[in-house]
């Protein structure tokens, strides 16, 4: 971190053209210790930013008590009238440009890989970052950090993550931590929100991959139409050296000339135009291996797991890998016994009568993925799909989670995903509405983990059950809470042993009598 005077950061967002008014009161020379926007994590001498829609000025007043140096808002605030302050016409821009100040522009001295896409992202991520890890090692370094929607893994620190992309001050504290522990490579998930919002700053990755795009995420908090979702996503051609891009993915001719703006750019996918192109992709019992050619080789590559559709992330990270340099024999290491936490974890019941499949699986491309994925591994069998929708955002998920759903399942049970401000069981309800116009009986339950035990207590034998949305989180959304929750993955384990004790008993009863 680099502690710089209160003058400073005014002079700072003036040069940004961005400051509207200051007001310093003799305090230009104080040394600012840290930035936050958390009013209850404030320190004496910390810079409070006032951000977000959701801001109220009881969030400053705490931050004044609390020993905060100045404040940096749009507006003036009158519980501030005792300490400095740096009033600013745009406030997101203002939390990139005080960010990097602070941290010293990381990405500068990381080697970074960002992936963007509607579908895959996570899977993506942890292929590259297995493979980079090698490739680290190879040189003597000392790992590859990660930034993604289950984790965020900077050298220093591993905790769960709160959003996909985290907001600029963790952004860039996470990158300097990884800088500070003497990682020089970093690979992210990149939302279409920290695109649009301007969280990533002015990052420049090294690579860029588009995996894909479809219909998500539309809703007045997030993009109001297909139109702005996808025009976020392509903005992150604005922050790379490189582009690897998806031929297979639907609109591949309008991510392509995006990307012209790129020093580079390679494409992969199963077309022969594809620069970096798979095929012979057989799956069979947890094992995915395909044929990969590109430029000077050609190579065999597996990776472990269930789905056909896990060899287009593995290629598009075998692509972003290639584009910076990495040997493919790092590639083929790092790639062998990856696990990606939530991502199609199995799990059978003792007496393998009944199989589970926990999956982070939660818009309409991910569903139909995985539906074909398993009927295709476990063709014939009766298929449970237990799940459910966020509130507040991405409403056209209800229509098609629920259409996909009833059009490929045996039964469906409907459960809380996240609810927040609205009432699960009125989400439950509309999601219903798809399912049972496609036939599929459907039962809403208000308990996740209780509908998880119902569906596999009364589970027939060679039934496959789904569970899908949450893979490995340990929390639920109700209002503005995030509520414990033991995981999906869990709870699976928990129903699955109690089904094969109850079996156990069961034959033991009928061997006695």
């Amino acid at each position: 971190m680099i502690n710089q005077s209160l003058e400073k950061y005014r002079e700072l967002l003036d040069r940004e053209g961005i400051l509207t008014e200051s007001e310093l009161k003799n305090e230009a020379a104080r040394e600012i210790t840290g930035m936050t926007y958390y009013s209850g994590k404030v320190m004496p001498g910390n810079l409070f930013l006032c951000k977000g829609a959701a801001f109220r000025e009881e969030y400053l007043e705490e931050a004044v008590s609390r020993g905060a140096a100045a404040y940096v808002s749009q507006c003036e605030y009158p519980c501030g009238r005792n300490i400095p302050h740096l009033l600013v016409k745009d406030m997101r821009k203002a939390q990139y440009v005080l960010a990097e100040a602070y941290y010293g522009n990381p990405w500068e001295r990381l080697h970074l890989a960002g992936v963007t896409g509607t579908k895959g992202k996570t899977t993506t991520v942890y292929y590259l970052r297995a493979i980079l890890e090698e490739y680290v090692r190879e040189m003597g370094g000392t790992g590859c950090g990660l930034l993604s929607s289950i984790e965020y893994d900077d050298g220093k620190e591993c905790v769960p993550s709160t959003l996909t992309t985290p907001e600029s001050l963790e952004l860039f504290r996470h990158m300097r931590n990884a800088v500070d522990s003497g990682m020089s490579h970093m690979v992210m998930e990149v939302s279409s929100q920290a695109l649009k919002y301007q969280r990533i700053g002015r990052t420049l990755f090294d690579t860029a991959v588009f995996l894909n795009i479809s219909e998500d995420h539309i809703s007045p908090g997030e993009h109001p139409d297909f139109r702005d979702y996808f025009e976020s996503k392509l903005k992150i051609f604005d922050h790379c050296r490189c582009a690897c891009i998806n031929l297979d993915c639907e609109y591949a001719n309008q991510i392509a000339e995006a990307a012209k703006k790129c020093e580079r750019v390679i494409t992969f996918g199963q077309r022969k135009e594809a620069m970096i192109r798979c095929s012979r992709i057989t799956a069979k019992q947890g094992k995915i291996r395909f044929l990969t050619e590109g430029p000077g080789f050609v190579k065999w590559f597996e990776i472990d797991g269930h789905g056909m559709f896990n060899a287009e992330n593995a290629l598009a990270a075998i692509a972003a890998a290639w584009s910076m340099g990495v040997s493919l024999s790092a590639v083929k290491r790092g790639l062998q016994g990856v696990r990606v936490p939530g991502r199609m974890e199995t799990y059978q019941s003792p007496d393998g009568a009944v199989t589970a499949i926990v999956d982070y699986a939660h818009n309409g491309l991910s569903f139909t993925r995985i539906f074909d994925a398993v009927m295709a591994e476990y063709p014939g069998r009766r298929i449970t799909a237990i799940f459910g929708c966020p509130g507040g955002k991405a409403y056209n998920r209800r229509r098609d989670l629920g259409e996909i759903a009833g059009t490929r399942a045996d039964q469906v049970y409907l459960v809380p995903d996240d609810p927040g401000e609205e009432d699960p069981m009125d989400i439950s309800e509309e999601i219903s509405r798809y399912v049972q116009a496609k036939g599929c009986p459907c039962k809403i339950r208000s308990d996740r983990g209780s509908a998880i035990r119902e569906a596999v207590l009364d589970a027939e034998h060679g039934d496959v059950i789904l569970v899908l949305g949450k893979g490995e989180e340990k929390f639920i959304k109700y209002g503005k809470t995030s509520s414990p929750y033991p995981s999906d993955g869990a709870c699976v384990q928990s129903a699955l042993q109690e089904y094969g004790n109850a079996a156990q008993l069961s034959a033991a009863t009928k061997e006695g009598a």
